[in-house]
């Protein structure tokens, strides 16, 4: 229970403050109530209520519980497409599989939160928006690619990530080529 200081010092942040604190609420609220429930079944005032703010406070922060998952992921996301650009993904394609592999066992949870939302990792190709393709015979390469790699990661997790993730990369090394050209990727 707050006291009165406490009830004080809340009145005076920011609004940019109140709403980080607000967004802050609404994704453990949401992580939370998706270890219990099925996602298409969560409601946003279910949401509201569980993180102690209104649906207006909802509506001011996100469009909708989609949004709040991809934020909730937001980081793991940002990480893993950071890492295409890295020299590992040019120069050691195994290491970088094996990386990439490790991160999604580290961040587990929120790989999870992301299947159960039945939502893809990003709105588009991956790789297209750190590769753009000169054709359409490119750009259909590296969506066949990363749905690839998309099935066996989802896959993996799916069984428990019972192989390592040195496995893991060692296997896709086999599956998609270990030396693949950034023009071929």
């Amino acid at each position: 229970m707050q006291t009165e200081l406490e009830k004080k010092e809340i009145l005076r942040l920011s609004n940019e403050e109140s709403n980080k604190i607000t967004r802050e609420c609404l994704r453990i609220a949401m992580f939370k109530l998706m270890g219990s429930e099925d996602f298409e079944k969560i409601t946003v005032t279910e949401i509201a209520k569980r993180a102690g703010v209104s649906r207006l406070a909802f509506y001011r922060n996100y469009e909708s519980k989609e949004a709040l998952v991809s934020d909730l992921c937001s980081s793991l996301y940002t990480e893993l497409s950071a890492s295409l650009r890295g020299d590992r993904f040019q120069t050691n394609r195994k290491q970088w599989y094996v990386d990439f592999f490790r991160t999604i066992k580290e961040n587990s949870d929120y790989f999870a939160v992301y299947l159960k939302a039945n939502l893809k990792l990003d709105d588009g190709v991956i790789l297209e928006s750190v590769y753009p393709s000169a054709t359409v015979e490119e750009h259909y390469a590296k969506v066949a690619r990363e749905g690839a790699f998309l099935s066996i990661l989802t896959d993996w997790f799916n069984s428990g990530m019972r192989e390592s993730a040195e496995k893991m990369g060692e296997i896709f090394a086999k599956v998609m080529g270990n030396e693949v050209k950034t023009d071929d990727v």
